[in-house]
């Protein structure tokens, strides 16, 4: 009996997930198309409201489509 259930919990971890890491090109291109079209407030406005996104959420999405692109605008540099 032992033997079963330690076989069970073998098999459940060698199955491979597929949960999905980011979005894929077809999605980003998707997602560019919406803010071209109607303006990123108003799709992160939609996107939050109908999908039940987080901020954060929106921001590792527009990160991975590389989407924004305001990563270096509150940093000083020194001279």
């Amino acid at each position: 009996m032992r033997g079963i259930a330690i076989a069970c919990v073998l098999v459940l971890l060698s199955i491979e997930c597929h949960a999905q890491g980011g979005p894929n090109p077809g999605q980003c291109e998707q997602i560019r198309s919406a803010i071209q079209q109607h303006g990123l407030q108003n799709a992160r406005k939609h996107a939050m409201a109908n999908y039940n996104l987080s901020p954060a959420d929106l921001r590792n999405i527009e990160q991975s489509c590389g989407i924004g692109g305001g990563g270096d605008r509150g940093r000083r540099t020194r001279r």
